[in-house]
């Protein structure tokens, strides 16, 4: 189960970077067309792309690696950190069509959501094999 914390986490600040990555290429696509004086009719597919991946994609991972951290007695705090992170995540991206200026703080706190990805791989990755609390079973020998 701690294989697939770290896995899902990776995914997590890896889906982060591609979101960077697509509106990016969003704006700068958009770009030349505003010098031109034309307005798109409908927001790029890029754009809807980076959307789905924030709205859908990364939330789902985000649950599945907090009930991953369950059963892996290990990361859970990082995994709630990370939930709510995502949640001010959304807040900020919706808040931004409202008020421009709260769009620097959905990208800034994009980095949030990576480093908390990997402080709880790094943290899973160094948590100590015995879970206190949990009962010993004595294996017969082979």
């Amino acid at each position: 189960m701690r294989t697939a914390y770290k896995v899902v986490a990776h995914i997590i600040a890896a889906a982060v970077v591609v979101q960077a990555a697509l509106i990016a290429w969003t704006m700068f696509g958009l770009i030349p067309s505003f010098e031109s004086g034309v307005l798109p009719s409908e927001p790029p597919l890029t754009a809807i792309m980076h959307g789905e991946v924030g709205m859908l994609a990364i939330p789902v991972l985000v649950l599945a690696l907090l009930v991953i951290s369950i059963f892996a007695h290990a990361g859970l705090r990082w995994a709630l950190w990370l939930v709510l992170a995502v949640l001010v995540q959304i807040s900020l991206a919706f808040a931004a069509f409202e008020t421009a200026w709260v769009g620097a703080l959905h990208g800034l706190n994009a980095f949030t959501i990576i480093a908390l990805a990997e402080l709880g791989v790094r943290a899973v990755a160094h948590a100590p094999e015995h879970v206190p609390g949990t009962k010993h079973v004595m294996r017969p020998a082979v």
